[in-house]
């Protein structure tokens, strides 16, 4: 029934509609329009894409190593609080929380290494010494007839390597507050 009605339309209007005739290269118009849409489609859905992943993959690129260094740390710190524990779990317990201060104390110092190699290996040869001295202490444990005492050393030290990375931390601030000052400074100027 509207397909009669259709046909029927079309008849009678026959030459109204033969009359508007469409510019013959109206299809390559139409083409090449669809063709640049398509290409910056494309071509933004590459740089945001892009842009994306690139965002995505610093995360992760940061988000892995530390899972890792924590997954690290946990079990590090499990291995000390169970051969300490046998000790002194008070003291385990210390040692435990000094060893995860003085961790991310260096995450901390190890910011500056590109900014200020000579300082960051100065800052790192003397917590290396310190760290050297507090290995040396934990070999010499099992075997200590005063094991406390040696844990109590241990401990001791620690917290010198906590007090010294806190400081070399104020001298970055300070480097940092200096520089910015500079900035500040010059700007003005």
């Amino acid at each position: 029934m509207m397909s009669e009605r259709l046909e029927h339309f079309i008849k009678d209007h026959k030459k109204d509609i033969d009359q508007f005739e469409p510019p013959a290269d109206l299809w390559n118009k139409i083409e090449n329009q669809l063709d640049e849409k398509q290409i910056g489609i494309k071509s933004g859905i590459n740089k945001e894409g892009s842009m994306r992943l690139s965002f995505l993959l610093k995360i992760v690129a940061t988000i892995i190593p530390l899972v890792l260094a924590g997954f690290w740390f946990y079990q590090y710190q499990m291995k000390q609080l169970t051969e300490l524990s046998n000790i002194d779990l008070g003291m385990a317990k210390q040692q435990i929380h000094y060893a995860s201060l003085i961790e991310i104390k260096r995450i901390e110092l190890k910011r500056i290494e590109k900014e200020e190699p000579q300082l960051y290996l100065e800052f790192s040869s003397e917590i290396k010494k310190m760290d050297e001295s507090y290995q040396r202490l934990k070999k010499e444990l099992p075997a200590s007839p005063n094991q406390e005492e040696t844990v109590k050393a241990m401990i001791q030290n620690l917290q010198i390597q906590t007090e010294l990375l806190n400081q070399q931390l104020q001298i970055i601030q300070q480097i940092n507050q200096i520089k910015k000052d500079n900035e500040y400074g010059n700007q003005d100027i």
